[in-house]
Order: structure tokens, then sequence, then C-alpha cells
């Protein structure tokens, strides 16, 4: 659970509260966008080594390796088409 750490506002110099994630939270965050990573790019053997770090520091139950869903591949946005180039002036 991500700690309450206490903020002074600048603008109106109150106290607030903003959460921040504990040292063990950020690593298993890291580790779940480092395994997403390797599963768009088709690594899967990566992706399980990291799906098995993820297993030993108790953060997931092996769900991706038993036929979770795969994340879907980035899309390729540019268009690939040849352009028509205007003739140059002599």
């Amino acid at each position: 659970m991500p700690e309450q750490v206490p903020v002074r506002s600048v603008r109106t110099g109150g106290i607030d509260h903003m959460e921040v994630l504990t040292p063990e939270e950020a690593q298993i965050a890291a580790l779940r966008r480092e395994r997403e990573g390797y599963v768009r790019r088709g690594l899967d053997e990566r992706a399980a080594q990291v799906a098995a770090e993820l297993r030993r520091l108790g953060a997931e139950d092996g769900a991706a390796e038993r036929g979770m869903p795969a994340a879907p591949p980035l899309e390729d946005a540019a268009d690939r088409t040849p352009r028509q180039r205007a003739a140059r002036r002599k």
C-alpha cells in the first residue's frame, strides 16, 4: 500500500498528503512494465524469467505463464505508402 507523505502546498501553504510507492511496490511495478515490454517484442523466454522473479517476490501467481492474454502488439502508425514528390524547378 502506498505511503502517505505530507507535503506543503506552495499555493495555499496548507499541508496535503501525497501517495508515494514503497520501494517494494516500485520494484514490482518496474518488473511488470519490463515483462510487458518483453511480451510485446516476442521475447517469451525473458518474459518468463521476469515472471519468475515476480512470483518470487510474491507479486504474481503465475497467471502470465498459464495463458493470460498477451499484451497487444504495438501499432505502427507510420504511413508506408510512397509519397509523390513535386518536380524540381530548373
